[in-house]
Order: structure tokens, then C-alpha cells, then sequence
């Protein structure tokens, strides 16, 4: 490993990028543990200050993929992968997924625990708090996603060497290009795929990788919190990312009538509270930011991947699937068929009790 180490390194003379096979020689001696755990911090930081070129990123990609489980493909899925350092906020795409599945759009969420709860709340973790079993093995999960159209895939399950790089990771505490990987594994190579990035060089560097994972249709959103929520109280911009090029736009929600205020920072508790209210159909007004960034975000991705003619015709059709609880009759059936659902308990509060 040293001898990656000092190719990479930023203070010698003669430093450089790597070659794709080097990469790859770099990527599987970290995946399999042959490096220490200091000499991979010493690697990732000097890859994160001198920033990776698209050969590096694409040999760490496909390494990981093949310490990766072999999940079966399912290709007219919509792939979402959440931030690595979880949501301190209502978490929008959780919501919008159900409703999008519930109309026959495969959905198939994954990523790792927040490395910090502090932080933010992870999608597993909140997931589990709904009552979802997430530690699921690859024939589990794909005999339930049958069923479903919907799953969650925890990425350190998934590619065990993710699992074994956590400690290092968190004493960093830093964002490297494991955090990229892990975002464009796309496990059960899904044709379509959404991605939340906080800055627009993570945004240049996956779509320049994104097409080469068999993504035919991608969108790489500056949402809330780095996530591919889109707020209403401000423009988002996007880039759209197909195998023929890419097309940067801005989204500004009062441009089909969505006016709404930051979301509130909240913890798990009140995040699970919230996501059960919203999908049960409330409609109550101190709910109606929530309800209608799920309306805005769920009415765009399904004129974004052609299940409706127009971003109208999106809204209307999210905003109905809401108020017919259909969210809610999939996440009963995701919650019994995980094993650990709790029948005829609806609410947290009966949950609880």
C-alpha cells in the first residue's frame, strides 16, 4: 500500500494520479485488509486533498462491486442512495418512494448508518424505527422486492469491506471517495437513478461515472442537506445524465404553485412521527410543509423517469395516492412481510404502547 500512498501524496515531488489498473491494485488491497487501517486513512486523505481523477474513481468502483453480494437485476428500478451522514430534517424521499412503488415504479433505496446520529439520522435507522427488517440477505431481499417493489439495501451487508473500513472512516470524519463509491454502486443495476450531492464537483465527477454503471436515465440534485430532496423555499439546481450527455437545469418550485418554508431540523423520534402521519393521509395544517414536499419531490420524479405525461398530471397523481393512503397499505405490507411488523398497531403511538 505504501508505494499508492506515495504516488498520491501532495507534498513530494512526482505525485500523480494512478492508472485504472493501479487504482484497482490500490482498491484490493483496502477491500480485502491487506492495508492498515493508518495507511488507508493516509491514502484517502491525500486521494480527498489532491481530488481523484475519473480512472481512480472507476477502479474503486468496480472492485467494490465485485466484494459485493450478487443481487439479480432488476433494471426498471429507480435507484436512491442517501447521504452517508443521514438527515437532521424530515426525510422526504422516504414517502415519496412508497408512493412512487405504490404505482408499480420499482424503488430500491441503500446506503450505510450515519456515522454520527447527531448529525443526522441514516435511512436504515429510520426504516427500523418503521418497523422494516433491513438485514436482509441478497435471496431474502429479492424474494420480498418481488413482492413489493420496494427495498432497502444496507450497503455494509451488501460489500463487507464498507463494514470493515467504518471505524476508519468515522475517525476521519471526513467525506472520501469511499463516499462516491458507495453512492454509484447501483447493486441490482437499476436503469434509473437519483443522487443528492452537496457541491458541484461531486456533481461533475459521478456524471462522469454514472454511465459507465448502465444508468440510462440519472439525476444529480443539490438538495436538502446533500440528499435528492428538493426544498420549496429555494431553486435546486440538477443534471440530468443519460449515456448521450448531460443537461443542467434549475427547478423553482413556484413555478407550478409550491411555496413552502425550510424544513425543520428535528430528531429520530419526531422524523418517524411526522413520516407516519404523512403517509397514514393526515392532512392536518401543521403538516402541510411536509405533505406538499413529498407532493412537489414525488410529482417531479415520476414526470423525470415518463410514468405521467406532464409535472401536472405528477402532482395531481401524488397528492391523490396520499389522501388514498396507498404509502401507507405498502408500508404495512413491507412491515408484516418483514417479519417484524406489528398487525392492527398503525401508529407509533400504538406501537409504543
Amino acid at each position: 500500500m505504501k508505494e499508492w500512498i506515495k504516488a498520491v501524496g501532495t507534498r513530494k515531488p512526482g505525485t500523480r494520479h494512478l492508472s485504472y489498473d493501479e487504482a484497482v491494485a490500490a482498491a484490493h488491497a483496502i477491500a480485502r485488509g491487506d492495508s492498515t487501517d493508518a495507511q488507508t486513512a493516509a491514502f484517502l486523505m491525500a486521494m480527498r486533498m489532491r481530488g481523484e481523477s475519473e480512472e481512480e474513481m472507476t477502479g474503486f468502483i468496480d472492485v467494490f462491486r465485485k466484494y459485493s453480494l450478487p443481487y439479480r437485476s432488476f433494471s426498471h428500478s429507480l435507484n436512491c442512495a442517501g447521504p452517508h451522514d443521514g438527515r437532521s430534517c424530515f426525510p422526504v424521499t422516504i414517502p415519496v418512494c412508497l408512493l412512487l412503488a405504490s404505482v408499480g415504479f420499482p424503488q430500491v433505496l441503500h446506503g450505510s448508518e450515519s456515522f454520527s446520529p447527531r448529525t443526522g439520522q441514516s435511512l436504515k435507522s429510520l426504516l427500523e424505527g418503521l418497523g422494516i427488517q433491513v438485514v436482509l440477505g441478497a435471496r431474502e431481499w429479492e424474494t420480498a422486492f418481488l413482492q413489493l417493489g420496494i427495498g432497502f439495501i444496507w450497503t455494509e451487508l451488501m460489500c463487507p469491506p464498507f463494514g470493515r473500513l467504518r471505524p476508519v472512516r468515522e475517525q476521519m470524519g471526513l467525506r472520501t471517495l469511499l463516499d462516491t463509491v458507495e453512492q454509484a454502486m447501483n447493486p441490482v443495476h437499476s436503469q434509473n437513478i437519483v443522487l443528492g450531492v452537496r457541491h458541484k464537483t461531486a456533481m461533475e465527477r459521478l456524471l462522469k461515472l454514472l454511465p459507465k454503471s448502465g444508468v440510462e436515465t440519472a439525476y444529480l440534485i443539490q438538495g436538502m442537506e446533500g440528499t435528492e430532496d428538493l426544498p420549496l423555499h429555494k431553486n435546486s439546481s440538477i443534471r440530468k445524465v443519460t449515456p448521450w450527455g448531460d443537461e443542467a437545469s434549475t427547478i423553482d418550485p413556484g413555478t407550478f404553485g409550491f411555496h413552502g418554508a425550510p424544513l425543520e431540523k428535528c430528531g429520530k423520534e419526531r422524523q418517524l412521527e411526522l413520516l407516519e402521519r404523512i403517509v397514514q393521509g393526515e392532512e392536518a395544517p401543521e403538516l402541510r410543509n411536509e405533505r406538499e414536499h413529498v407532493v412537489f419531490n414525488a410529482g417531479l420524479r415520476l414526470y423525470w423517469f415518463d410514468k405521467v405525461g406532464s409535472y401536472e398530471e405528477g402532482f395531481q397523481l401524488a397528492r391523490s395516492l396520499l389522501q388514498r393512503k396507498e404509502a401507507f397499505k405498502l408500508l404495512v405490507k413491507w412491515r408484516e412481510l418483514s417479519g417484524i411488523g406489528r398487525s392492527g398497531k398503525l401508529s407509533r403511538k400504538k406501537m409504543s404502547g
